[in-house]
């Protein structure tokens, strides 16, 4: 029995059973259509497209990444694992945010806060936060602020799915082409250019689209339009939502009354002036406001000295990004191809907490606490990006390379004051804390690298190796003011420093094609990740509950080593398959732990003290039984240790396993029945932290289009109304917890989206 035999007739058994298949993200090859009726020279905005090979029928492995290499690249052609998420993926499954986006991903969760701030950081391979750099049209997007997370209100902020084209993930780090902080990995998003809605012979295009999403009663409204005029083009979309909080399936809690909404402005203008070059501007703004009544946070915390009678949140976000892009696709000298990249992000967050307050097991308010918490940090950037093809000792060679720069400003403000609802006196000291106050000072951070990759041809194309190296350099400097030491307090004597890293981070690539049919990879590569400016330089007094955080300008950067094979087959009915093991290995990861008393005071700080190992198995492929018929799976195992302590990594997701069976017609319908089976996730560093228990979810999906001018899609979630737990939103809790019910996933519901379009 063959390979392709031995592993096809596992898939059909495990689809069967009702726990196989790949995920639509993954597996997603360009075709023409409405939104992209030429693929092929549908160039990213951020990338130099290079053509890919054409195949009879296209299969998963000929999907199209452009990030993994930074050169358009089919992924079978790139010795790592990518998925490749497309809009028209987005509408098929009725994904409306990132929860939705990879739910089924292997190995890649969102987290979520449900009591109110909401989807937090992409977790890959059990590595989140701001360890996954987040990128849009290769411009580095705003981060997370990690060392506010329990403050519980703010999130990571995403662009709207309406304006993405694609999506790509790359798994492990990728430092050697992006840098600090891609330590964990890349999720970058392509958005959509004005020429991807132009069919032949026609210069202008127009929508309207209306979803609805039953696990958080969302509705969203999107208008696109878009002209061509010569060498012109410009588009625009506006996309409106509004909805409530997510209902928990079977849970016996009430969920905290939540409502929302947001909007969404993208434009896009591309001039070509010449055959060869290309020139885009880009901008986007979204706005978003969300009002929570805590209920979670209602009752006695004998922890706080206080007991809560009422609580209310108001949130709110502003998000700018902006860009120009040339694109040169002629020589220049030794150059054959060039792109420059400007661009400007920004984030403003606040945070407003409203609470009634008394004495443990009081019978009555005594006082009126109000919080307002901020957070902005703008991204000044640009990118040199060059393509050389050379001939060297006889071999052919694809050189890439380029600089990089960011510049980014951080502060964080709080204020809080208290009203004694007796006298209606009111005071800035509030928990032993003197407001308004910074837990860490404003900082100027300063990112810049310089990196270069060769694609080497061997053996009449049959070996590819792929060396490439990044030299960064990164500064932090703080900027502390009256605010920041009103948050150390009079017992912190230690001055935020400045600070500088220099790294080099190498990777090497080795793809060898055994057949048309088979080949096999492996790649080695580095990670490396700055300390952030909110661990340096974090001061942080709280006399009523005796503790202090200090700085601590001695911090070294963080690091990885990864190691990854694996072995691919695609067949010309459209077939294939993919399986792939890894081996990453973490070092001097930051922790804040007790490091001394000063007097009743505990003393905090932040160290390099974790050292992690994650490994694990991934396994993809599908089976065209007809050109109509797919039957499509995947399977993720991985481990993760602490190995200073011996202990599991308790954001490691458990082992997951999903099946789909596929129909697809050439007359505009389409139908999936997706079957997800999930371990219980034992692998928790403390034996009273809740494990999430093992559940089998059930979707179905469908679409039809009706001509040319109509298209619906529509889905029923959790069809089994199961009640389960994504085990990175639970991370810490302890199985005690009383609220772990409204941490569960949206119980059965229904979604649909429908596009008119002219």
């Amino acid at each position: 029995m063959t390979i392709r035999s031995l592993l096809y007739a596992l898939m059909a058994t495990t689809a069967i059973g009702g726990a196989l298949a790949l995920p639509a993200a993954a597996q997603t090859t360009p075709t023409p259509s409405p939104l992209n009726p030429n693929p092929a020279a549908t160039a990213p905005s951020a990338q130099i497209q290079t053509p890919a090979d054409p195949q009879a029928v296209p299969t998963q492995l000929d999907a199209v990444t452009t990030a993994a290499m930074r050169s358009r690249r089919p992924l079978s052609d790139v010795p790592a694992t990518v998925s490749v998420i497309t809009s028209e993926d987005i509408d098929r499954e009725n994904m409306q945010d990132v929860r939705d986006l990879v739910r089924n991903e292997p190995g890649v969760t969102v987290g979520n806060n449900p009591t109110r701030a909401g989807f937090q950081n992409f977790i890959i391979r059990g590595i989140g936060g701001n360890r996954v750099l987040l990128m849009v049209d290769g411009q580095r997007q705003t981060d997370f602020p990690d060392s506010n997370m329990g403050a519980g209100t703010y999130s990571r902020e995403q662009p709207d799915l309406e304006d993405i084209k694609r999506v790509e993930i790359i798994r492990g780090p990728a430092s050697a082409l992006y840098g600090s902080d891609a330590i964990g990995g890349v999720v970058a998003y392509t958005t959509k250019d004005p020429g991807d809605y132009m069919k032949p012979g026609r210069n202008t295009y127009a929508s309207v689209k209306g979803a609805f999403s039953g696990a958080n009663s969302q509705f969203a409204e999107t208008f696109t339009g878009a002209v061509r005029a010569g060498d012109v083009e410009m588009m625009g979309i506006y996309t409106r939502r509004d909805g409530h909080q997510y209902q928990p399936a079977q849970s016996s809690l009430p969920t905290n009354p939540t409502n929302f909404f947001s909007n969404d402005f993208f434009a896009k203008l591309v001039y070509r002036p010449t055959e060869v070059d290309t020139i885009r501007i880009t901008g986007s703004y979204q706005q978003s406001q969300q009002s929570t009544q805590v209920l979670s946070g209602v009752g006695n915390f004998p922890s706080l000295f206080a007991k809560v009678f009422d609580e209310w949140g108001q949130d709110y976000t502003n998000t700018y990004r902006i860009s120009a892009q040339w694109q040169h696709d002629a020589p220049i000298g030794f150059i054959d191809r060039l792109s420059v990249l400007a661009y400007f992000n920004s984030i403003y967050q606040q945070a407003d907490t409203y609470q009634l307050r008394g004495g443990v097991n009081g019978l009555f308010p005594t006082n009126a606490r109000t919080s307002q918490f901020y957070y902005t940090q703008n991204v000044w950037g640009g990118e040199i990006q060059a393509h050389t093809d050379a001939k060297i000792f006889g071999a052919d060679n694809f050189l890439t390379y380029g600089l990089s720069f960011a510049y980014t400003t951080t502060t964080r403000p709080r204020n809080r004051y208290q009203i004694t609802l007796a006298t209606g006196a009111a005071t800035p000291v509030v928990g032993g804390e003197t407001y308004p106050n910074k837990n860490f000072p404003d900082s100027t951070t300063i990112q810049a690298g310089v990196y270069i990759q060769d694609e080497i041809s061997l053996l009449n194309g049959r070996l590819k190796v792929t060396p490439g190296v990044r030299l960064d350099y990164y500064n932090l400097t703080p900027n502390p003011d009256r605010y920041f030491w009103n948050s150390t307090g009079a017992a912190l004597n230690m001055v935020p420093s400045a600070s500088t890293y220099i790294s080099a981070s190498p990777k090497l690539g080795l793809l060898y094609h055994f057949s048309d049919i088979y080949s096999a990879y492996f790649q080695y590569a580095t990670g490396f990740r700055a300390p952030p400016y909110d661990n340096a330089n974090f001061g942080f007094t709280n006399a009523a509950s005796f503790y202090q955080i200090l700085p601590n300008p001695n911090l070294k950067p963080e690091t990885a080593n990864s190691f990854e094979v694996g072995y691919r087959g695609k067949y010309e009915d459209g077939s294939s398959w993919q399986l792939t093991g890894f081996v990453n290995l973490y070092n001097n990861f930051l922790e804040s732990i007790a490091v001394g008393m000063n007097g009743p005071i505990t003393l905090f700080q932040y160290r390099n003290l974790t050292n992690v190992t994650i490994w694990g198995i991934e396994a993809r492929g599908e089976y065209r039984i007809s050109p109509n018929w797919a039957v499509l799976g995947w399977t993720a195992f991985a481990q993760g240790t602490d190995t200073n302590t011996g202990l599991p990594v308790d954001s490691v997701a458990p082992w997951a396993t999903q099946a789909r069976i596929r129909y697809n017609n050439d007359k505009g319908f389409n139908a999936q029945v997706i079957g997800t089976m999930t371990a219980q996730h034992t692998q928790v560093s403390n034996p009273t932290y809740f494990q999430t228990p093992a559940y089998f979810n059930l979707d179905i999906t469908f679409g039809y289009e009706f001509g040319e001018h109509f298209k619906v899609n529509a889905g029923l979630f959790n069809v089994t109304n199961v009640k389960a737990w994504n085990s990175a939103d639970v991370i810490g809790l302890a199985s005690t917890n009383s609220q772990l019910d409204l941490y569960a996933q949206p119980g059965r519901y229904f979604g649909i989206n429908l596009t008119a379009r002219w």
